[in-house]
């Protein structure tokens, strides 16, 4: 990874997926709560700052929180509040408040509409496509993932990568984002897709800043 000064990111971004409420993992794999945060330059480069993934206790996720966040110093927290998740970001942040920290938490509730392996790869494909994204050479199940996506038997980190990815402002990467939801309205189009299955992809779309319209 190229060297860079923090202080040259113009914006530090974090994510949490915590592992309660996950339905989606690979048979026989038990869910991970996964942290990554993402620190972006002028050049909309992407630099993996830290990236964790463990099977650990809701006490345990929560001081890791904790400690990343006082580490990192992130503008934004984002916590994955889908279903019963949204339970655990108001609880880390009694936590935090108990430990007089201070913690930009923002609930991201993740499209239930659009598939979680497109959503990956819509935010995640141009980044790495235009190599905009960098890791660290310690960061080896991070990189595994991302290699054998969608086929790896865990997707923690790359699915904690791409959102937290999401979360940093810019038109380069709206830009990108757009132009792969265009790619898939137009492949659902020609395929015959339901016109209240489009209607239903676009709304979640929107919700999640974009307009397509």
């Amino acid at each position: 990874m190229k060297y860079i000064r923090l202080e040259d990111l113009i914006f530090r971004a974090a994510f949490c997926d915590p592992a309660s409420g996950k339905k989606e993992q690979i048979k026989r794999v038990r869910a991970r709560s996964a942290i990554v945060v993402v620190g972006a330059d002028v050049l909309s480069r992407f630099f993996v700052l830290h990236a964790w993934a463990e099977r650990c206790s809701t006490d345990h996720l929560m001081d890791r929180i904790i400690e990343v966040n006082d580490q990192w110093r992130p503008r934004v927290f984002g916590i994955e509040a889908n279903a019963m998740q949204s339970l655990f970001a108001d609880n880390v942040q009694r936590e935090a408040r108990y430990k007089e920290k201070s913690i930009p938490i923002v609930p991201v509730y993740q499209p239930t509409t659009i598939d979680k392996d497109w959503r990956i790869r819509m935010t995640l494909q141009p980044v790495i496509a235009n190599g905009r994204l960098l890791l660290l050479a310690s960061q080896h199940e991070l990189k595994v993932e991302l290699v054998s996506f969608p086929m790896s038997a865990t997707k923690d980190l790359v699915d904690a990568l791409a959102s937290a990815i999401a979360l940093i402002p810019g038109p380069v990467v709206r830009r990108d984002q757009d132009e792969e939801m265009d790619a898939r309205l137009a492949y659902l189009r020609e395929s015959g897709a339901p016109a209240s299955y489009i209607e239903q992809v676009i709304d979640e779309y929107e919700l999640s800043g974009g307009s397509r319209r």
